[in-house]
């Protein structure tokens, strides 16, 4: 039986560099940052990614990267990109 590879999709959102870039000077990986935030490290790199994650985990993020407004983190434009 031959396996055949699943098609990679082109991603359909931008990845959210100014979160990465903030993460990594804090020096965190996305499970510590998640911890620290309140919520697990996949919402991080769902974040990351430019999924769409809520407004609650937003905000916790922003917080645990003692960025002083979300909206530098998550604009809202890109919000809308991703609903």
């Amino acid at each position: 039986m031959t396996r055949t590879s699943a098609k990679r999709r082109a991603p359909t959102h931008r990845q959210n560099r100014d979160l990465i870039v903030a993460r990594l000077r804090m020096g965190m990986t996305p499970n510590a940052l998640g911890k620290r935030a309140g919520v697990s490290g996949n919402t991080v790199l769902a974040a990351e990614r430019g999924d769409y994650v809520t407004p609650h985990s937003q905000i916790a993020i922003a917080n645990a990267l003692e960025v002083p407004d979300v909206f530098l983190l998550f604009p809202f434009e890109r919000q809308r990109e991703a609903a």
